[in-house]
Order: C-alpha cells, then sequence, then structure tokens
C-alpha cells in the first residue's frame, strides 16, 4: 500500500501531501510506533508500505 494512501484513510479531509505529513509526525511522535516500523525497515520518506508495517501502524492507531 501507498503511504500517502493510508495517510488519505486517516486524514480524508485534507490533500495526499499534507495527510503523508501528518501521518509521518503522528508515526514520529508515538516511539513505540516509530521504533516497530524502523526494525521493519521503515525510512522516513518511503513510499511504499509493506503489508507488516500496515498492519503495524493499523494496531497502533486503530483503523482509519
Amino acid at each position: 500500500m501507498g503511504f500517502g494512501e493510508l495517510a488519505q484513510l486517516y486524514n480524508p479531509t485534507i490533500g495526499k501531501g499534507s495527510a503523508s505529513n501528518t501521518l509521518r509526525k503522528w508515526i514520529l511522535i508515538n516511539k513505540n510506533l516509530h521504533n516497530e516500523l524502523k526494525q521493519t525497515g521503515y525510512k522516513k520518506y518511503i513510499k511504499v508500505l509493506t503489508p507488516k508495517q500496515v498492519q503495524i501502524i493499523v494496531n497502533s492507531l486503530g483503523e482509519p
């Protein structure tokens, strides 16, 4: 799944770029989420998320 696609599911009322920036901020603020994602190879400006990364985000933030 694309990072921007997931970000827009969490932030449907704003544009893709702003939604992506917001989701990135949420990830950085949540240290446990950020650390868990880093263990899967997550980088700050990743464009495509693995199914595992998507599941980690959904488990941490809840369903979009």
